[in-house]
């Protein structure tokens, strides 16, 4: 009986654990790699649609919803001091678009995120900001069609030059 109690013990404890630990969802694929040199624009044209399932129904950076339908997800480096601002044109959903720390898990630090209900959104991300990041393009109404085709634009600040001497 003792033994019994003690499985049973520990299997409740047990359950408990698993019960408290967040689980995240993390992106099936990227869709790439983007390299963003200092003052050369970038573009990407992109569709959302069936990418990413595992993400559908969650939410990220705090709440936002990911699309029922599909989500893109691309790898990028960023320097230190690079000033860099990204945007998403689409006739086909309601785009919000987000930069996620270090991996593309559902619950990793996300560094910007921006929406506003209209066919393009822009998102600035702040000066200083160096490292591997996770850009997302998904649909912010859960409502339509939820995916489709879009263009993905990056602009870079171009590097300044800050000193020069001659000796």
């Amino acid at each position: 009986m003792n033994l019994q109690k003690t499985c049973l013990t520990l299997f409740a404890i047990g359950c408990a654990i698993a019960n408290s630990s967040a689980f995240a969802a993390t992106c099936n694929n990227t869709q790439g790699s983007i390299a963003v040199q200092p003052g050369v624009p970038a573009a990407i044209s992109g569709n959302t649609c069936s990418h990413n399932s595992n993400y559908n129904g969650s939410t990220f950076c705090g709440g936002v919803a990911f699309s029922n339908t599909g989500t893109d997800v691309y790898q990028i480096q960023i320097g230190n001091a690079q000033s860099l601002s990204f945007t998403v044109t689409t006739a086909a959903f309601m785009p919000d678009i987000a930069m996620l720390a270090a991996s593309c898990a559902d619950n990793s630090t996300c560094t910007v995120e921006s929406t506003n209900n209209t066919g393009t959104v822009t998102a600035n991300v702040p000066n200083g900001t160096a490292g591997t990041f996770f850009i997302i393009v998904t649909d912010s109404t859960g409502a339509g069609a939820q995916c489709g085709a879009y263009n993905l634009t990056f602009a870079s600040a171009p590097v300044k030059l800050q000193a020069f001497s001659v000796e």
